[in-house]
């Protein structure tokens, strides 16, 4: 009983109160993020298209993103591209436009294609974001084969 009097006792005791506290609020530790750089195929499927995203997994597992909604924002000279940012589970999609230049006699471009298969057959949080344009879209994604989404970009 003289121990818990002793003053080694208390020093002991304030140390591990502090490691366990110290453990409790440590926040939780994300893997490696990885940044993946993708080049949109751009088309005129749909001219009327709000600004959207579509997500589909195929059979082999890759998902088709296409982007909706870019009637004159994008000439047929100009780009759009991805910036895919993979941290476990967490899928932040940065949008990149180059508008190009205007040409009227050429088909307007009002969607972009990519080919996203680099993810591995798990549940993601998926945020995709325009900085350029002030819009977002948020969704959570499965992927398996046959998942079709759909989000508008507001």
């Amino acid at each position: 009983m003289a121990f818990f009097t002793e003053v080694e006792f208390y020093v002991l005791a304030v140390l591990t109160a502090a490691a366990v506290v110290g453990l409790c609020v440590k926040p939780s530790a994300k893997g490696e993020a990885r940044q993946y750089l993708l080049a949109g195929k751009l088309g005129d499927e749909n001219p009327d298209g709000t600004p959207s995203i579509e997500l589909e997994v195929t059979d082999q597992g890759s998902v088709i993103l296409t982007r909706q909604g870019l009637s004159g924002l994008v000439h047929p000279d100009g780009a759009v591209s991805l910036a895919v940012n993979v941290a476990e589970f967490d899928i932040t999609i940065d949008e990149r436009i180059v508008a190009g230049h205007s040409e009227a006699a050429v088909p307007e471009v009002t969607t972009a294609r990519f080919t996203i298969d680099f993810l591995g057959r798990e549940r993601y949080h998926l945020k995709y974001r325009s900085e350029a344009l002030g819009v977002m879209a948020a969704t959570s994604l499965h992927v398996r084969p046959g998942i079709k989404i759909s989000r508008k970009l507001d």
